[in-house]
């Protein structure tokens, strides 16, 4: 009876979740090396050439930034050590329009000169894909939706394990065998059981760390978990008279002490995120990667009185616990970057592969009709005569 439970389960979710699913898939494995494609993509753009000289610093470079574009508020600028990659500056979203990006319309800037870059190739494209991957076009009901479906990924995989467990545990060959000799029917469920136990474990892992950002509370439990504080992630972009009456902004005066607060007290700085337009609790907050990251996402934290330029937080990544900090990696481990080159290539496959299973599991579903029907008509036929 449990089998039986568990098999109607399965591919319950399979035919209603499988479609959605397979759009996440496709859309995942393309922004898996949206990084490597947009350089491709950009080749001048994205890595500028080598200048004497040195770069600007923070405060030139919101002065720039605020003129090449006056209308519009900066709220957040990325800085990097290296000046052949372009500075990132994020405007306000205008009044009455939001994009896909939190901390607003995203803008390169040259670190040399400040002037801001074109718009690179295919980055409307991969903003149209994050926000399919995410929503599937459909804004709240949308993520809801996908939510829900990779809530379904998650049962299918338990199901689909516990389904096709073999007798015999230690026997490799009863897990990975796929018996190409045998009927249609048997060769599409091997390849579809086979190649689920292997990408079993990686879709695990992206769902679960998928849900990280589809519900708040899945989050806030996770965040307890590691012991760290409850942080609600606040859109950037919004109007400043919406803002709490604890953000003030940070005018050129207070940009000067931080970043001399910074220079000063931070070394072997590779990158660093600033909030430019507004100051918790009258706290400028960076972000900021050392050159000896373990990580892309290892980032320490500075928090920097802006009226009287001292620091006050200091946070390093190495010296959070360690589920704190794999929590601070949730976005590499979703994507595979967290395991290196091979983990994205394993991830990219299991993505590509999610509408092979919706394609094999119609398949087998729809062959398990005829088949019933044509079982059906036999008896019938039989009591007939």
């Amino acid at each position: 009876m449990l089998r039986r439970v568990l098999f109607r389960l399965h591919w319950l979710f399979g035919l209603t979740a499988g479609a959605v699913l397979a759009v996440v898939g496709i859309t995942g494995a393309l922004m898996a090396y949206e990084s490597e494609l947009s350089r491709a993509l950009n080749p001048g753009l994205l890595t500028l050439p080598a200048r004497e000289g040195s770069p600007l610093t923070l405060p030139q470079a919101v002065v720039k930034a605020r003129a090449a574009m006056p209308e519009r508020a900066v709220t957040f600028v990325t800085m990097g050590t290296d000046v052949t990659q372009p500075w990132r500056v994020w405007y306000a979203w205008p009044p009455g329009q939001h994009g896909t990006g939190s901390r607003g319309e995203l803008r390169l800037l040259d670190p040399m000169t400040g002037t801001l870059l074109p718009q690179p190739r295919g980055q409307a494209f991969f903003a149209t894909v994050r926000l399919l991957h995410r929503t599937l076009l459909a804004g709240e009901f949308g993520k809801q939706l996908v939510g829900a479906c990779v809530i379904g990924l998650v049962v299918m995989t338990l199901t689909g394990l516990y389904l096709r467990w073999p007798r015999r545990i230690a026997d490799w060959r009863g897990w990975f065998t796929i018996r190409w000799s045998r009927s249609e029917r048997i060769r599409w469920r091997d390849v579809h059981v086979v190649v689920g136990t292997i990408t079993l474990p990686l879709y695990l892992l992206a769902a679960l760390t998928g849900l990280y950002w589809t519900y708040d509370g899945y989050r806030a439990a996770a965040q307890r978990l590691a012991g760290q504080p409850v942080r609600v992630t606040a859109a950037s972009a919004l109007p400043r008279h919406t803002r709490h009456k604890s953000h003030e902004a940070l005018d050129d005066a207070a940009l000067t002490r931080v970043w001399n607060t910074f220079s000063s007290t931070a070394t072997q700085v590779s990158t660093a995120t600033v909030r430019v337009d507004a100051a918790h609790n009258g706290r400028a907050e960076i972000e900021w990667l050392p050159v000896d990251a373990r990580h892309e996402r290892a980032y320490n934290r500075t928090d920097i009185d802006i009226t009287s330029g001292a620091v006050v937080r200091n946070e390093r990544f190495v010296d959070k616990p360690a589920l704190q900090r794999l929590l601070g990696s949730v976005l590499l481990l979703h994507t595979g970057r967290y395991f290196g080159p091979l983990g994205v290539v394993w991830m990219l496959l299991a993505a590509s592969m999610l509408p092979a299973f919706a394609i094999t599991g119609w398949w087998l579903y729809l062959d398990r009709r005829r088949r019933a029907r044509a079982s059906t008509r036999s008896r019938a036929a039989s009591v007939s005569q």
